[in-house]
């Protein structure tokens, strides 16, 4: 998703749109407008602009001087622990309880690390007044925490835009803080004499990226900054705190205030949302396997069910007289083996359970059976011609010559038919 800077300045509002791609980002377009300190008007410049139609990752940045800074000498370098431990270690050194504070960190060189933080209440309501115009932020920060991404990989390199100051020693933040308003040159002077005389360097080049001040030299045309806006170096002058805001946000290091009880949540609620479809059709899901599993036990139970009066069908037919027994295939077993002897009745019987394995579901039951020697004939229901057809073939590997006959169609498309055929492996 594209990102969109909003960057608030003491007089003016800039916005910035870039795109992430490997190893950077890409400038998209950029908008300048002047405030003048009346009531509403941020809300009306953010409604009124184009850059703010559509869906991207808001970035708010803050001028510096409305955040706090400090140096700190701390025990580790984890950020996301001295986070953690920014409230303790400040506690009783602000002028608020830091339950209304809101901490991030830069590493600084020398196992330093500054400390950053902001009011809870000033920040959500630059927070809320940009919710109102759609754009509410992913992020809150400030863009001077981000300008090594300006400054050349060796030397000692101090970068200001008139509102905010950072040095930098081989690429690493030595020193950053924010400039009093209307900053002009001997205040910047100042600024680096005092860093260099607390620091003990030499600053060997100065860098000014901004239109109003006249300080120092030009941003060089190399790097990403001028690779992000191709053929512009104008613009990239003009926009590069913008960038090097936009390129820490890409690769998951920028200094970020909405955390605690400014934590970005909306994320979080449109994955809630979209885990609730997911939940909801998981269900649905759920439902139509249940469903699936009752339509086949239904069919199952009305099969053995079928099969179940076949066999009664059978045993009245051959006993009459006999009230209902316990166990009609018993019964008919012991018969079976009474009057025809040992090897008959385990021909009848092998032959009920072949026909019963090779019924299938799409024949709804046989409800006679004649066995005349080695001559077989069944009468059974099915659903189709097609499934009596295909009974057929099932019942060739333990009929010969097996062949369906005497096939009438009911008028819910089921059909009775007749199956005739030779056992296999009997020759009487």
């Amino acid at each position: 998703m594209d990102m969109l800077i909003v960057q608030l300045k003491r007089t003016e509002l800039v916005l910035a749109g870039f795109r992430a791609r490997k190893g950077g980002v890409t400038f998209l377009s950029a908008e300048r407008h002047t405030l003048a300190g009346e009531a509403g008007e941020l809300s009306r410049i953010l409604g009124a602009s184009s850059l703010a139609a559509g869906e991207h990752r808001v970035i708010l940045a803050l001028p510096p001087s409305t955040l706090f800074m400090r140096e700190l000498e701390l025990p580790i370098s984890d950020r996301a622990k001295v986070r953690d431990l920014l409230p303790l270690e400040l506690k009783g050194e602000t002028a608020l309880d830091t339950d209304q504070l809101a901490f991030d960190a830069l590493p600084l060189s020398g196992g330093k690390v500054l400390a950053v933080w902001g009011r809870v209440q000033e920040l959500s309501e630059k927070i809320e007044l940009l919710k109102a115009a759609g754009l509410e932020p992913e992020m809150v920060t400030a863009s001077l925490f981000h300008w090594d991404r300006l400054a050349p990989a060796a030397g000692t390199v101090a970068v200001s835009d008139g509102e905010g100051f950072a040095a930098f020693s081989d690429g690493v933040p030595i020193y950053v803080r924010a400039l009093p308003p209307h900053a002009a040159e001997p205040e910047l002077e100042r600024t680096v004499a005092a860093m260099e005389l607390s620091r003990g360097v030499k600053v060997d080049l100065l860098l000014a990226h901004s239109s109003g001040i006249r300080w120092g030299k030009a941003l060089p045309p190399a790097g990403g900054l001028f690779d992000a806006f191709g053929d512009d170096p104008h613009a990239a002058h003009d926009l590069a705190g913008a960038y090097a805001l936009a390129a820490a946000v890409a690769d998951n290091s920028a200094i970020n205030l909405r955390r605690g009880p400014l934590a970005y949540t909306a994320a979080t609620e449109k994955l809630y949302q979209r885990l609730k479809v997911s939940m909801m059709l998981g269900c649905a899901l759920v439902l139509l396997i249940l469903a699936e599993s009752g339509v086949r036990y239904y069919l199952v139970k009305r099969d053995l069910t079928s099969l179940d009066r076949t066999i009664t069908g059978i045993y009245k037919e051959v006993f009459p007289t006999r009230k209902k027994a316990v166990d009609e295939v018993a019964e008919l077993r012991s018969e079976i083996k009474r009057l025809e002897g040992a090897k008959t009745s385990s021909n009848v019987l092998k032959l009920l359970s072949d026909v019963a394995q090779a019924k299938g579901e799409d024949v709804t039951g046989i409800y006679e059976t004649e066995v005349t020697g080695s001559e077989v004939r069944l009468k059974g229901d099915a659903r189709s011609v097609q499934a009596a057809s295909d009974l057929k073939n099932r019942a060739a590997a333990i009929l010969e010559d097996a062949e369906v006959s005497e096939t009438k169609s009911r008028p819910d498309g089921s059909v009775t038919f007749t199956l005739s055929g030779k056992m296999k492996g009997v020759t009487r």
